[in-house]
C-alpha cells in the first residue's frame, strides 16, 4: 500500500536524493532549467540558446516587414482615395508611420506571446516558447515589458550575448527583468499520451481512485506537463519525477495499492479529464 507508513519513506528518499545529483548533472551537460511545479515536482526544460533565439527573431522581423508594408500601402492608399488636404494628409501619414514604428518594434510580439501562450510566428516555427520562471505561461504585462526592452538589448549587441550566457537560463535584460526564460519545445512528441501508457492499467487504477477525489487547477496543469513531457524523460528520470508526485497525491486521495507511480499519474490525470468532460 502506498498510504503505509513503512514503505512510503522508500519512494519519498529516493525522489530526494537522486533529483538533487539529477538537476545538477543535467544543468552541465544539457542547458536545462529547472522548474519547480505544484506538488514539489520539478520538469527540466530545454533552454533556447542565442543563435536559435537570433532566427526566430529574424522570421519574426520578416513578419513585421510584410505587416508593416501592408498597413503603410493600406494607409496611403486611403487618404488618396478619401483626397485629403496636402499638408494635413502628410501630418496623418507621418503619425501613423510613427505608430507603426512604435507598434510593430515594443507590441507586435508582445500580442503574440501574450495570446499564444509564449510564442510568436518565429518562435513557433523555431519550436521555442517563453515561459515564466515558476513554468506558468506569461501574463500580458510580462509580454510587454520583454518586449519594449529589447530596444536595450539591440543597442547592447554581443554584450547581450554575455549577458545570456552568464545566467542558467540564458536570459536577456527582458527576461531577467520579467522573471521569464525561453525554452526549446520538442513539440512533435506532444500529444502522443494515449498511444504509449498501458490503457488497461491505467484504467483499472482510475477506476479505484475514489469517486470525491479531485485535483486542483494547478495540480491538473502540473499533470498535463508531465503526461505531455514524460517520453522525453529517461525511464529512470521519469521515475524519479513520478515517484515523488504520485506519492503525494495518493496520500492525499487515501489510494489503496501501490503502483507504477507513472501510470497512477496517467491514471489521475485521464480520471481529471473526464470530471472535466462531465463539468
Amino acid at each position: 500500500m502506498i498510504g503505509n507508513e513503512t514503505q512510503r519513506p522508500i519512494i519519498e528518499s529516493h525522489w530526494r536524493r537522486n533529483a538533487d545529483g539529477a538537476y545538477a548533472s543535467a544543468r552541465a551537460l544539457d542547458t536545462t532549467y529547472d522548474v519547480v511545479a505544484p506538488e514539489n515536482t520539478a520538469f527540466s526544460y530545454r533552454v533556447a540558446g542565442p543563435f536559435l533565439r537570433a532566427l526566430a527573431f529574424m522570421i519574426d522581423l520578416i513578419a513585421m516587414f510584410f505587416y508593416f508594408l501592408g498597413t503603410t500601402l493600406g494607409g496611403a492608399y486611403l487618404m488618396v482615395k478619401l483626397d485629403l488636404d496636402s499638408d494635413f494628409a502628410e501630418n496623418v501619414a507621418f503619425a501613423l508611420i510613427l505608430f507603426n514604428v512604435l507598434f510593430v518594434f515594443w507590441f507586435w510580439n508582445a500580442i503574440w506571446e501574450a495570446c499564444w501562450s509564449g510564442r510568436t510566428l518565429g518562435k513557433a516555427c523555431c519550436g521555442l516558447r517563453v515561459l515564466s520562471t515558476s513554468g506558468r505561461a506569461i501574463s500580458g504585462q510580462q509580454a510587454i515589458i520583454r518586449n519594449i526592452l529589447r530596444t536595450v538589448d539591440l543597442f547592447l549587441g554581443p554584450f547581450d550575448v554575455l549577458i545570456m550566457s552568464a545566467n542558467d537560463r540564458m536570459a536577456r535584460l527582458g527576461d531577467l527583468a520579467t522573471g521569464t526564460v525561453v525554452v526549446n519545445e520538442r513539440s512533435q512528441k506532444r500529444g502522443v499520451m494515449k498511444a504509449t501508457f498501458n490503457e488497461n492499467l491505467v484504467a483499472t487504477i482510475a477506476s479505484n481512485i475514489p469517486e470525491d477525489f479531485s485535483v486542483s487547477e494547478s495540480t491538473f496543469q502540473a499533470l498535463s506537463l508531465y503526461v505531455s513531457r514524460r517520453l522525453e524523460i529517461s525511464p529512470s528520470r521519469r521515475y524519479e519525477i513520478a515517484s515523488g508526485f504520485a506519492s503525494a497525491l495518493a496520500r492525499k486521495c487515501h489510494f489503496p495499492y501501490r503502483v507504477d507511480p507513472d501510470a497512477f499519474l496517467c491514471a489521475v490525470y485521464t480520471r481529471a479529464l473526464k470530471d472535466l468532460a462531465s463539468v
